[in-house]
């Protein structure tokens, strides 16, 4: 059995008993404590769970947990996808880099460069402050807290009149034939930033890909997708559905 096989599986153990323990998962299994200890690292490091002594907990119901609770989570992970993610941004630029807790670790590695960054995300604002550069400009209107972005029509008509170099995009589920996401206010507004972009750069973590939460709204298609960043490698199935001149760049190894 593959790591991802027993990710996908002890995301439904937690589902049903809320707290597994560490020496349990590597007999349950028949691994050896270290790949069970690995596998939750794997889980918690990516804030799909908490981990506590010996073992770990359910966060939530769901399988993709909510803006805050990932937040709150230190994740090595998230920061090598973040520093693949710097890779694409280039002085004198224009970019857009919209809310995500990956994207925001990307607006702490980019500050002081020369650019300009167009942003929905209240957090990725508050990190771009720490300098005086890059300059910002954040999109205004209602505030969405649990997920702390805003949206507004003022907002989408000012995407109207910009042309960006980049669009940084994160998502809440990747299915076979678009990155979705749960609200249909940030569905429109990423859909729209990233039509205006020369290139488009998503960040998306492979239990994302797997996810059954709830995420109707579709943002962009997978064949507006130039560059992919994900932690491990994609199954031959999933990268067929992506466009022949898809960059797609894990940062971790199986």
């Amino acid at each position: 059995m593959t790591q991802e096989e027993r990710i996908h599986e002890i995301r439904q153990l937690l589902n049903q008993k809320h707290h597994l323990v560490t020496r349990d998962l590597a007999n349950y299994f028949n691994v050896s404590f270290d790949t069970a200890r690995r596998d939750v690292l794997r889980l918690t490091s990516t804030g799909q769970a908490i981990r506590v002594h010996g073992g770990l907990l359910a966060n939530n119901q769901e399988n993709v947990p909510n803006f805050l609770t990932r937040n709150q989570i230190d994740s090595p992970i998230k920061t090598k996808m973040a520093q693949m993610a710097q890779r694409f941004v280039h002085p004198n630029q224009c970019d857009f880099i919209g809310p995500s807790t990956t994207l925001k670790k990307l607006c702490e590695l980019i500050n002081g460069i020369d650019i300009q960054i167009v942003t929905n995300s209240i957090d990725n604002s508050l990190e771009l402050m720490q300098s005086r550069m890059p300059a910002v400009r954040l999109l205004g209107g209602k505030i969405d807290k649990e997920h702390r972005f805003s949206y507004s029509v003022t907002s989408l008509k000012t995407l109207e009149r910009m042309s960006f170099n980049t669009a940084f995009i994160g998502t809440s589920n990747v299915k076979k034939d678009g990155i979705y996401s749960n609200r249909m206010s940030d569905s429109e507004l990423t859909r729209l930033a990233a039509s205006r972009a020369k290139q488009v750069v998503v960040v998306a973590e492979q239990y994302k890909f797997n996810s059954q939460n709830t995420s109707p709204f579709m943002s962009i298609p997978l064949e507006q997708i130039d560059v992919l960043i994900t932690d491990t490698p994609l199954s031959q199935e999933m990268q067929s559905c992506f466009s022949p001149s898809t960059q797609i760049i894990p940062v971790l190894r199986k």
